[in-house]
C-alpha cells in the first residue's frame, strides 16, 4: 500500500507540475560609491518602472496569459477538486494589473558586487523569463542614457551611466520545481507517510495492552466440545473400598501439579488463556491457579501473569505487600492502567492482577463488559495468562468468558460423586466452554506426609 500511494503521488505530481524558468540580466551601474547600486535597485524593483516596461516593451498581453498550459489546467483543476481553489476577484482585474502582478511576483533584482546589478526574472515560460530580464535591463540603460528620469522622481536615482554586461537567455531546464524532482519528492514523502501511519496502526494493536483504545475486540470463534485428559485421583463414590483409597494417597500432589503444567505446555498457544474453575467453591481452585503460574512461569523466557477473578478466596488476597494494591476492579472501571494493576508475585516470576480495591461478588467482575478486552490483550503480551476463577456454571456472563475459547481446568473434589464432576462439566459446556481439563488432586494425609500445593 505505501508504494502503492507514493507511485500514484508521484504520477499525479508530475502531471500537475508546473516548472518554472529564470533567466538573468546583468548590468553594471558606474558609480563613484555603492549608492548609485542601491539607487539603480530601488528603481528596477519600483512598480512605477515596472509599469513602464510592460507599456514600453508590450510584454501585458504575454505576462497576463495563464501560464502552464496544460500543467497549470491541471494544477487548477487538481486545486479545485481538493478544495482549494482560489475565490474569483468580487471585480473584474484589468490585464495591465494582471501583468504587473506576474512582474512582482517573478522579479528578483540585487547588486551582485563590483558596480553590478543582477536582474533575474522567474515564470513559466523560459522565453517570456529572458524577454522580461532584458526588457528591464534595456529600459534601465535608455533612461540612464537619455536622462528620462522623469517616473523615477521620487527615488532620485543618480546619474551615473550604465550598460548591459549579460544578457539573458532562455533556460534550458527548469529551476524548481522540477516534474522528476517534485514527483520524486512527493512519492517518496506519500510512501514514508502511509508506511508510518500503518507502522503506528500496528504499535497501536500489538500494545493493546497498555490502553484500553487501542484494545481489538477478542475472537469469539466456537470451538468444538473437546474432553481433555482428567489428572489426578480419580472421583470415587462414597463406598469406595479401603484399597482405593490407600491408592488415591500414593499419589502426590506435586506430580498432579506438574501433569497439569506438562499439559498447558504441550498445548503452547492453544493454552495462551487458561481458565481455573471447580464445581463449587473451594479453596482448591484459587491453590491451583496459583501453583500453575508459577510451575509455568519457571521457565526464563516464559511471560506468566494470574487474573484473581476469585475474590472470596483469601489465597489471592496476600500475593501483594499492599492491601489496597490496584487490581482488577481498577482495571474494569478505567482508574488505572495495565502498569499500575499488574504486580510481581514475591514467591516466584510469575506477574498477578490481585481482584483489586472495592471487589466484593466475583459476579460483577465475570459480567463486566471489559473483561474480554483486558483478557484479550493480556494474551498478546502473556505467553500464558490463568485466570483464578470462581464456579462458573450457571454464572451470569460467563459465556462472554466462554467466547474466549480458553483452555478451562476444572478442579473437581476428591472422594466426590462422580456425578457432580459430570454436572460440573456439562454446565460448563452448556456456556460454550469447548476445551475442558478435569483435575482431582489428592487430599492432604493428616500425618502431613504430602506437601501442600500452593
Amino acid at each position: 500500500m505505501p508504494a502503492l500511494a507514493g507511485l500514484t503521488i508521484a504520477a499525479a505530481f508530475g502531471e500537475i507540475t508546473v516548472p518554472r524558468y529564470e533567466s538573468r540580466a546583468r548590468l553594471w551601474i558606474d558609480g563613484r560609491d555603492a549608492a548609485a547600486g542601491r539607487d539603480g535597485v530601488k528603481v528596477l524593483s519600483s512598480r512605477d518602472f515596472a509599469r513602464q516596461v510592460i507599456e514600453t516593451r508590450h510584454l501585458a498581453t504575454r505576462l497576463a496569459a495563464p501560464a502552464g498550459g496544460s500543467g497549470g489546467a491541471l494544477a487548477g483543476a487538481a486545486l479545485h477538486l481538493a478544495g482549494f481553489s482560489v475565490l474569483p476577484d468580487p471585480a473584474p482585474v484589468s490585464r495591465e494589473t494582471l501583468a504587473l502582478r506576474t512582474v512582482e511576483r517573478g522579479l528578483d533584482v540585487r547588486q551582485v558586487g563590483g558596480g553590478q546589478v543582477a536582474i533575474d526574472f522567474t515564470s513559466p515560460d523560459p522565453r517570456l523569463s529572458a524577454d522580461v530580464a532584458n526588457a528591464f535591463a534595456a529600459t534601465y540603460v535608455e533612461l540612464r542614457q537619455t536622462r528620462d528620469l522623469h517616473p523615477q522622481a521620487a527615488v532620485g536615482p543618480s546619474a551615473a551611466p550604465a550598460r548591459v554586461i549579460a544578457t539573458a537567455v532562455p533556460a534550458g531546464t527548469a529551476r524548481w520545481p522540477t516534474p522528476l524532482l517534485t514527483s520524486l519528492v512527493a512519492g517518496i514523502a506519500t510512501f514514508l507517510l502511509v508506511f508510518g501511519f500503518q507502522s503506528w496502526v500496528r504499535r497501536r494493536q500489538g500494545a493493546a495492552g497498555h490502553e484500553f483504545g487501542a484494545v481489538p475486540m477478542p475472537e469469539t470463534t466456537p470451538h468444538p466440545l473437546q474432553h481433555l485428559p482428567w489428572i489426578g485421583a480419580a472421583t470415587g463414590e462414597q463406598e469406595v473400598g479401603a484399597e482405593m483409597a490407600r491408592s488415591l494417597r500414593l499419589l502426590s500432589r506435586e506430580r498432579e501439579h506438574a501433569d497439569l503444567s506438562r499439559l498447558i505446555e504441550l498445548r503452547g498457544v492453544a493454552a495462551r488463556l487458561v481458565t481455573v474453575t471447580g464445581g463449587r467453591p473451594d479453596e482448591s481452585i484459587a491453590r491451583c491457579a496459583l501453583a500453575l503460574g508459577r510451575s509455568l512461569a519457571e521457565a526464563a523466557e516464559r511471560r506468566v501473569v494470574v487474573v484473581c477473578l476469585d475474590v472470596a478466596s483469601p489465597a489471592l488476597d496476600g500475593l501483594t505487600g499492599d492491601p489496597r494494591a490496584p487490581g482488577l476492579t481498577d482495571l474494569l472501571t478505567g482508574v488505572c492502567g495495565f502498569s499500575d494493576a499488574i504486580h510481581r508475585e514475591s514467591a516466584s516470576r510469575c506477574h498477578v492482577i490481585p481482584p483489586g480495591r472495592g471487589a466484593r461478588e466475583a459476579d460483577g467482575l465475570v459480567t463486566a463488559e471489559r473483561l474480554p478486552l483486558i483478557l484479550t490483550a493480556l494474551k498478546q503480551t502473556y505467553d500464558h495468562v490463568i485466570v483464578a476463577a470462581p464456579p462458573l456454571g450457571g454464572m451470569p456472563g460467563a459465556g462472554r468468558l466462554a467466547a474466549l475459547s480458553p483452555t478451562t481446568i476444572l478442579v473437581t473434589q476428591p472422594g466426590g460423586p462422580a456425578t457432580d464432576a459430570v454436572q460440573a462439566f456439562d454446565a460448563l459446556a452448556s456456556l460454550g466452554f469447548g476445551e475442558i481439563a478435569m483435575i482431582t488432586f489428592t487430599p492432604e494425609a493428616d500425618e502431613k506426609t504430602f506437601s501442600r500445593a500452593a
